[in-house]
Order: structure tokens, then C-alpha cells, then sequence
């Protein structure tokens, strides 16, 4: 009798199901789910079914149970409803993931940073994650694209790591005299879970000229900072941040600390007038 090969017979399983993916030899990560999973979002926030259900049949041996039977059903479905209705069980299994993930202090997986969307009207779970800062509904798709909001923040190697992806763009900004996408990044630091940066950063995001963005830029930089310097003197759990350099300007008032990542200075409180204003006081490895 002729042995066929256990790999020949996997692949015959998975074409007798109609599935369009390569069965992994291994279940994917967490990592690699979330990366999967992006692409499925995607894909349905374009109305791009069938790439959908493509992303979905690589996740169908995802260790969680919940998930996998989600993806599963998702590959499978035949109509649009029934597809977003799968995804939106698939998310929720993933979110539970991945806040579980950043409670583990431990063993945690450090995972991208992820924005948790909510939208009021897919029923009966209305949420998912997205690795972009502006939002994309992957249950109204094309028809509805921007409905929702921002309900939470996850991932990127926790505080203060993750917020300083928002705090730099604006700082920037700031020294270019511009508020241009303030409002969009002051909204993702907002979901912090330092109280006191997050109360900052919803005055930041209510700006509409560049002197109330600074006033308000200026609680924000004193909050984090107290971040990183609380981060740099721990002796367990400490997060990884990249190198960062503490500047000071002693015109801006009433707080004239800030960070960047670059070296050479730009004032982002005095702007085009004086960007070369201040000193540095240290860097921070």
C-alpha cells in the first residue's frame, strides 16, 4: 500500500473545504495574529470580501478556541452580513487576547500598538483594532467608513513607549507653528492611563490656535516626562524606550520642558521665531 505524505493529506483537507490558504505548520503567534488579523480589517474595510475570508483561513488554527472557530465561520461564509457578524466574534476573542497579554507583566508579548474602535451601530459587537491612528469601519466599510470612535489604547510596549508615537508628531508640529494632526494624536494621548496626561491631552485636542496647542503641549510634555523619569527608576518592569533628549527653554512659560528623539534642538513652544532656544539638560538612555 502507497503512504501519502501527512502534508499532501492536510492540503487535501483544506481544498475539500474550499478554503484559498497554506495550513501552517505551526498556530500562528500572537504577534503574527494581530498581523493576520490587520489584513482581514483591512480587507473588510474595503468591502474586499473575498480577501477577507483569505485572511480569515490563516487564522483557523489559531490556539484560542474562540477565535479559531470565528475565523472559521468567517472563511466560510457565503454573504457580506454573515462575514461581519463572524468578524465581529473574531474580535472580540482577539481583544480579550490582547488585553490579557498586557496584564501579563511577565510573559507578555510586546505587540504593536493598537487603537480599540467601537461603533454603535454593528450589532452585536461593534468593536475592533487597528494599527492606524484614523479610523476605517470594517463593519460599514465604504458605505460608512469613519462611523465610530476611539474607545481604547493597547500595545506598543505599554507606558510610556506607546504614547510617545503620538507626543513626537506633535511636537513637531508645534515647531513648525502648525496644528496640523494635533487634534487627531492630543485624542490617542488622551486614552492614557496617567490621569493627569490624559486630562492634558483632552485640553490639547480642544486647541484650535498654536498659543492654546502650546499652553496645553506644555502639561502634556510635564506629564510624560514624570512618565519616563518614574520608568527609568524602576528596577522591575521597566519599559523599553528609545534614546530621548530632555530640553528646557526658559521663556516658555510656565513649563518649558519637553522631549525629543532628535539631538539638535527645535523649540516647539517658540517655534519659527526661536527654534534654537533652550538647552539641553540630559539625555535619556
Amino acid at each position: 500500500m502507497r503512504l501519502i505524505p501527512v502534508a499532501v493529506i492536510a492540503v487535501a483537507v483544506v481544498a475539500s473545504h474550499g478554503a484559498q490558504f497554506a495550513v501552517a505548520d505551526e498556530p500562528p503567534s500572537l504577534t503574527e495574529t494581530v498581523e493576520r488579523y490587520a489584513q482581514l480589517r483591512t480587507a473588510l474595510a474595503a468591502d474586499d470580501i473575498e480577501s477577507a475570508r483569505r485572511h480569515a483561513g490563516s487564522l483557523v488554527d489559531a490556539t484560542d478556541r474562540k477565535l479559531a472557530a470565528a475565523a472559521s465561520e468567517l472563511s466560510e461564509a457565503t454573504e457580506v452580513v454573515d462575514v461581519r457578524k463572524a468578524f465581529g466574534a473574531l474580535s472580540k476573542a482577539l481583544i480579550a487576547q490582547v488585553e490579557a497579554n498586557e496584564t501579563n507583566k511577565k510573559d507578555g508579548v510586546e505587540l504593536p500598538r493598537l487603537h480599540v474602535f467601537e461603533c454603535s451601530m454593528a450589532k452585536p459587537y461593534g468593536k475592533w483594532l487597528q494599527l492606524e491612528i484614523e479610523i476605517a469601519n470594517p463593519y460599514m466599510g465604504s458605505a460608512m467608513p469613519r462611523c465610530g470612535s476611539r474607545t481604547d489604547l493597547l500595545g506598543g510596549g505599554g507606558e510610556p513607549k506607546r504614547l510617545l508615537e503620538d507626543y513626537l508628531p506633535i511636537r513637531e508640529a508645534l515647531a513648525g507653528d502648525s496644528i496640523d494632526g494635533v487634534r487627531v494624536h492630543a485624542e490617542t494621548l488622551a486614552f492614557s492611563d496617567d490621569r493627569t496626561l490624559a486630562a492634558a491631552a483632552k485640553e490639547l485636542a480642544a486647541a484650535r490656535n498654536v498659543v492654546d496647542a502650546r499652553k496645553a503641549f506644555g502639561d502634556v510634555s510635564k506629564a510624560l516626562i514624570t512618565l519616563v523619569e518614574a520608568n527609568e527608576k524602576r528596577k522591575k518592569g521597566k519599559v523599553e524606550l528609545p534614546t530621548l533628549h530632555l530640553f528646557e527653554c526658559s521663556m516658555a512659560s510656565p513649563y518649558g520642558k519637553w522631549l525629543q528623539d532628535e539631538r539638535a534642538i527645535s523649540n516647539p513652544y517658540m517655534g519659527s521665531r526661536m527654534p534654537r532656544c533652550g538647552k539641553l539638560v540630559r539625555t535619556i538612555e
